[in-house]
């Protein structure tokens, strides 16, 4: 049999075999059992052994087999939730109302935004001799994380409510975020759609008419708002308000220049520089016009406690409501109230009447067992209707405390002039100026509207 000399690479992937001259010609059998005898197994080219033994040569290193290399695994994917990849997908404005056409990714706290799938490890390789080699595992995400993201079980999960922000980087990193700030470098109109962001909200422009902005945290908008809506959870400050008379403004505090034609509902304050005009302003607290030519002129101003302002009114004797105290929802909650009391109390009338019947029976003993069941729904009722009765009187006590205590906290100041046509209203009373009051306080005294001298230092309840 032929001499064979056979060389195996360092990694066990490359079987190498050469001739030895020994005078005898090489054999596909033993060339076979050769390699079998030195382990080589796996990835054996029987074309080679076939041109070793019909051409066979000396100077010649022939590869006689080669072995499987280990294969790639999938590499780790993010796949985000099918709402978010719509938009990050989206090219074209597909919305028919377009004034709703905001591509903002809004999320909330405890909303799952993607789901890695980690990488696998692909099929394992085989050298020459059999010997198994693991497969190689796909590459990692690069990924980085803001603050308001966190990852459980391989799902990327929102911290808080926001807007959720998507990064790619030149070299492949993706960066993911919950942003509760939101800055828009314009106007709100038909480019932007309606904006409603859960958190801080920018807008370096104006609100057209017809449109639509909603925050929870804070709101600025640096330009004007014309008859549009805005809503805001907290505190909103806007540059200026020309509402048209079609505005609705909602919110818990507003700072603003100027308001105009405008309808406005505060929770605590509604803080002005300049002027108020023509507008209907509802305000929890206080209604405050800062400035030194600061006005009131026209409209209609309900605040809880405090309506200030230089002048109160025009010169024209313009129609200018100016109303403080309850506010009409407290009013509104004392009536149903009393309404309810006084319906509970004659149900409790009628059922104490079924309860004693039914009880004169039974000391007959003539009850059944279906009059029996009767007075135990009617007694429990009667039992859920005195509890009930009890807490409805406590709220309405709480209540006209409450109107009681704003008598004397409810104040009405021109800090310069009150004008004829400006009607005060304290707690429903009302006094009509009919020449020009300067300097004046106006507050309740024994159920009468009086004015009083107004000074700088005045200790007035805010």
């Amino acid at each position: 049999m032929a001499k064979y000399d056979l060389r195996i690479s360092e990694d066990g992937m490359v079987a190498s075999l050469k001739l030895i001259d020994d005078g005898r010609p090489p054999t596909i059998g033993g060339i076979k059992a050769f390699l079998k005898e030195k382990g080589v197994v796996v990835g054996i080219k029987s074309e080679t052994i076939e041109e070793i033994v019909s051409e066979p040569r000396f100077d010649k290193e022939y590869v006689v087999a080669y072995g499987i290399p280990p294969k790639v695994g999938k590499d780790a994917q993010l796949i985000f939730q099918q709402n978010i990849e719509e938009k990050l997908n989206s090219t074209e404005n597909s919305y028919v109302d377009l004034k709703e056409s905001s591509q903002l990714i809004i999320v909330k706290r405890g909303d799952i935004l993607a789901e890695i799938i980690p990488p696998t490890q692909g099929e394992p390789g085989r050298t020459v001799r059999g010997e198994k080699i693991e497969g190689i595992v796909g590459k990692e995400l690069k990924l980085k994380l803001g603050n308001n993201v966190e990852v459980n079980n391989n799902k990327i999960i929102s911290k808080i409510d926001g807007k959720f922000v998507s990064k790619e980087t030149s070299n492949g990193e993706i960066n993911l975020d919950v942003s509760d700030e939101h800055k828009i470098e314009g106007n709100i109109d038909y480019s932007t759609g309606n904006v409603r962001f859960p958190g801080k909200l920018i807008i370096d422009g104006d609100v057209k008419s017809g449109f639509h902005v909603e925050a929870t945290t804070y709101l600025e908008i640096k330009g004007v708002v014309e008859s549009a809506s805005v809503f805001c959870e907290g505190e909103a400050t806007i540059f200026g308000i020309k509402g048209a008379g079609k505005s609705s403004i909602k919110v818990k505090i507003l700072r603003c220049n100027y308001v105009e034609n405008a309808n406005i509902e505060a929770e605590e304050d509604v803080i002005v520089k300049t002027a108020i005009v023509n507008s209907n302003i509802k305000a929890g607290k206080h209604v405050i016009v800062e400035g030194g030519a600061g006005k009131i002129s026209g409209g209609y101003i309900l605040a809880t406690n405090l309506i200030e302002a230089e002048i109160l009114g025009s010169e024209m004797g313009v129609r200018t409501v100016c109303e403080v105290g309850v506010l009409p929802d407290l009013n509104e909650e004392l009536i149903k109230l009393e309404q309810k009391i006084a319906l509970d109390m004659e149900n409790l009338r009628k059922l104490n009447s079924i309860i004693k019947g039914i009880q004169a029976l039974k000391e007959k003993g003539k009850i059944d067992k279906a009059r029996l069941e009767y007075y135990k729904k009617s007694f429990n009722t009667y039992k859920m209707l005195i509890s009930e009765v009890k807490d409805d009187e406590e709220k309405l006590e709480m209540i006209k405390n409450k109107i009681q205590s704003s008598k004397e906290s409810a104040f009405i100041i021109a800090k310069k002039v009150a004008y004829p046509g400006t009607e005060i209203i304290i707690h429903k009373k009302k006094f009509m100026p009919t020449k020009p009051i300067t300097k004046v306080v106006f507050q309740l005294e024994d159920d009468e509207i009086v004015p009083h001298g107004y000074q700088s230092e005045s200790n007035v309840s805010r």
